[in-house]
């Protein structure tokens, strides 16, 4: 059978048809969560094809009595476990073929966003190895053909923030430079969230998530306005969701109702239902981010620098998003709404989120360096949110200032 080739690089139609900002990239994973876990698993054990190769981050595991007592169980050449990190095309490759000559067909997956990453490439690489050929020339991987198919896969989280676990994209480390790789077959085929599974999440990574899930929700809604006004509505109850949750963990991170309501606004957020309208890349600040992340940053304190910086920069309307800033401001106030929420409540949540968080050190950044690699890779679809390179220049300028 013919292998197809990444055709975002190499086809200009379809590169096209990608960029375009009324289609609406979403395919369904089923969700489940409840107490019976197990029972669960077992339900979507039941139908896929065998061998399943249970593949899980240590970590979580060895701390969780239920997760480590089910891998007890489990034949041991059909546990697979890796330390959590983001995976490597040479990983990758060399995962795929390993899967491949011991017949692996189909994965439960246990972790964190880079541990369900890693799956999700393997899986996309044992069926179009050539995707991870070569390093890309922009930061998007997009392999248009839906034959042959991925191995079916369960996702069960014990992290949240990436929502990884109902999503088609893995970020991948091509020769250092960070990639989104995205395919339809990606999406796992369900997805179990427990509970239980995120006592263990320390309270930065907890706060960390909840940044980014804000994140995700408000960035699209403030830079850009949508035709299709449910989408606005849908972004504001979600963020109001995400408010009173976040103002529970910050008076008590141990809350375990709160952590998994943070978990499931997560994955409603990465329907991105919000976005509807919009374009894909209405979530621009991600592309800066990602960029921080190439310079052996974390995501966590790439999002709790620039977050602040962001606001600031929309409030003296520097950048796009004033007016929608302000709308959205506006809707979450206590009068409009009976919700707990201030006036200021936005962004006071948000920043009170990022002073949890330890801030990216600037030591040895460039912004006109970032700006160039961030515009050469992700340029064009910018230009399609009215995002120019001047505004990205803006914001690592200010990202690095001694005052920041």
């Amino acid at each position: 059978m013919a292998i197809s080739r990444p055709a975002i690089e190499n086809t200009k139609k379809i590169k096209d048809i990608f960029m375009q900002a009324d289609i609406h990239w979403m395919a369904g994973t089923r969700l489940r969560s409840g107490s019976d876990f197990l029972t669960q698993l077992k339900e979507e054990l039941m139908p896929l094809p065998q061998p399943t190769l249970f593949v899980s981050d240590p970590a979580p595991v060895h701390s969780d009595a239920v997760l480590s007592d089910l891998h007890t169980q489990i034949p041991e050449k059909l546990c697979f476990f890796r330390k959590a990190r983001t995976p490597s095309s040479e990983e990758v490759r060399n995962t795929a073929e390993e899967w491949l000559r011991r017949g692996i067909a189909s994965v439960v997956v246990t972790g964190g966003g880079s541990t369900i990453d890693f799956a999700k490439a393997v899986a996309h690489c044992m069926a179009y190895p050539s995707t991870f050929d070569q390093e890309p020339s922009s930061g998007l991987v997009f392999n248009t053909s839906w034959s042959p198919p991925h191995l079916p896969m369960i996702a069960v989280p014990t992290t949240m923030g990436t929502g990884s676990e109902v999503n088609g994209k893995s970020v991948v480390d091509f020769a250092g430079k960070r990639r989104l790789v995205f395919h339809w077959g990606m999406y796992p085929q369900s997805a179990i969230i427990h509970a239980p599974f995120f006592r263990g999440m320390p309270e930065e990574v907890l706060v960390g998530g909840a940044l980014e899930t804000m994140a995700r929700l408000v960035v699209p809604v403030v830079s850009s306005e949508s035709p299709i006004r449910v989408a606005d509505s849908l972004a504001v109850a979600q963020v109001r969701a995400l408010t009173e949750v976040v103002n529970r963990l910050l008076t008590d991170p141990g809350d375990e109702q709160a952590r998994f309501d943070l978990a499931m606004i997560t994955v409603t957020s990465v329907l991105t239902l919000h976005q509807l309208g919009r374009s894909q890349f209405s979530y621009w600040l991600w592309y800066l981010v990602n960029e921080l992340n190439n310079f052996d940053l974390t995501k966590q304190q790439s999002l709790a620098t620039l977050m602040p910086v962001w606001l600031e920069l929309v409030r003296d309307g520097e950048i796009p998003g004033r007016e929608g800033l302000s709308r959205m401001e506006a809707e979450l106030s206590p009068t409009a709404h009976s919700a707990k929420t201030s006036p200021s409540g936005l962004t006071g949540t948000l920043l009170g989120m990022t002073s949890r968080l330890t801030p990216s050190p600037s030591t040895g950044l460039n912004a006109r360096t970032l700006t160039d690699s961030t515009w050469r890779d992700w340029g064009q679809g910018l230009r399609q949110v009215n995002i120019g390179e001047h505004h990205v220049e803006r914001v690592f300028s200010e990202l690095l200032s001694p005052a920041t």
